[in-house]
This record gives structure tokens, C-alpha cells and sequence, in this order.
């Protein structure tokens, strides 16, 4: 493997049995031979965002390492959400099994069509920031000034987040 980079994967779920999926999700990114989960944070139930008529999701994030380019980890996590049984819908922010979404590769800032790196929406998101303060808090994103935990206190969201506890 190259140089270490910081890699983070937020996963969330809320159709089905969410815990089962989040787990299942993190054991195919990790079967993967080119993806090695390195860490992982609690668990959390948050209400949705956008379209609030839906049921609740429980969110995590990882850190990865892998030997893959971004837009291969893109393909790898698209074929892991179908597998999860998650249809693709043109709506966006409809119920998921299961939903990853690449945080950060690295310093690699990447604005196309298909991918946003870093992911452009992780300020407005405590579903994401709060579980990422977890295994990160002093980590700082390319092109930002402020940690995840400085993020995350100065978040205007004020969407409910528990731990789950299983």
C-alpha cells in the first residue's frame, strides 16, 4: 500500500432490520480485497433530513484503507448498496437498506459529475459529524480550518441523534 491516507465512509440505513444492514455493509466494504476497515464509531439513531417522512436511520462512520482509486471505491460502493438491496431511484433522499457515502479520500479534492470529495454537504450533517467526532475528532478535511469536533459544535443541525445500544 502507498503513502497512509485519512479515508472515511459514512453509512446509514432505514428500511429493514437498519443494524443488520449497517453491519452487513461494513463486512462487504472489509471482504473487499482492496478495503480494510481500520476503525469504526458507535452507532446512531437520527431523524431523516430533507424528507422527514420517513422511518429513522441508523448511521455509523469508518475509516478504510484501500489500495483502489476513488472512483473505483465509488463502483465498489454502489455495487455493495445493490447488493444490499437498495433500488435506485432517481429521488434522492428517499428510504435506503443501505446508503455510503465517501466522506474524504485522502487530500484528494475531486468535483465531477459522478463524485464530490469531500463530501460537499458533511457541515449541515450531525448524523455524520457526530459519529466521525468518535474516531476523529482532531481530523481536519482538505480545504478546512476547523477538526471534525470544532465542526460539530459550531453544526447548526439540530436533528435528534442517540447512541444505539445493542
Amino acid at each position: 500500500m502507498a503513502e497512509e491516507q485519512n479515508i472515511f465512509l459514512s453509512l446509514g440505513s432505514n428500511l429493514g432490520d437498519r443494524y443488520k444492514n449497517i453491519i452487513n455493509g461494513i463486512n462487504l466494504l472489509n471482504n473487499h480485497p482492496h478495503i480494510w476497515v481500520v476503525n469504526k464509531s458507535y452507532i446512531y439513531e437520527t431523524s431523516p433530513m430533507y424528507n422527514c417522512n420517513q422511518n429513522k436511520f441508523y448511521n455509523i462512520v469508518i475509516e478504510i484503507e484501500t489500495n483502489i482509486l476513488p472512483i473505483e471505491l465509488l463502483d465498489v460502493i454502489k455495487e455493495i448498496e445493490k447488493k444490499a438491496g437498495r433500488e435506485l431511484s432517481c429521488k434522492r433522499n428517499m428510504p435506503r437498506t443501505l446508503d455510503i457515502d465517501i466522506l474524504v479520500f485522502g487530500d484528494s479534492v475531486i468535483q465531477s459529475n459522478f463524485l464530490s470529495i469531500p463530501h460537499p454537504r458533511i457541515k449541515e450533517r450531525n448524523y455524520v459529524l457526530k459519529p466521525w467526532n468518535d474516531i476523529a475528532p482532531d481530523y481536519i478535511m482538505p480545504n478546512q480550518v476547523q477538526n471534525i469536533n470544532e465542526l460539530l459544535i459550531d453544526s447548526k443541525d439540530t436533528t435528534d441523534i442517540k447512541m444505539v445500544l445493542i
